[in-house]
């Protein structure tokens, strides 16, 4: 059994997102839609395998921050989106990220 539902932690993240960008939540709605079901997957990949002692707890924090730089660089892709936007609402959804999974876990990999 999954220790962590990625959907679940999807309907967290998306909102964050969207209320870190305000206004700028149009125009980027699909692509950080899509880009945060592959995050959200890749972290429930990512601290399952922590969980189980797959990988360890570094190599965990590595993967993880090369999600959060691909996430980041991804919305920096878009015209007129600045870096402290994109900063705000990557920051917004490591908070759901770091709650949720951190707990569950029992590992900080965030």
């Amino acid at each position: 059994m999954a220790l962590l539902d990625a959907q679940a932690l999807l309907e967290k993240m998306i909102p964050a997102a969207k209320d870190s960008l305000g206004h700028e939540w149009d125009m980027v709605s699909e692509l950080a839609v899509s880009s945060l079901t592959t995050l959200s997957q890749n972290i429930t990949n990512i601290s399952e395998m922590a969980a189980h002692g797959t990988i360890s707890v570094e190599k965990a924090q590595l993967m993880t921050d090369m999600q959060k730089s691909a996430f980041k660089t991804l919305l920096l892709s878009e015209e007129g989106l600045g870096l402290l936007a994109v900063e705000a609402a990557l920051n917004a959804v490591i908070k759901v990220i770091r709650s949720i999974v951190n707990t569950t876990i029992g590992i900080a990999i965030l």
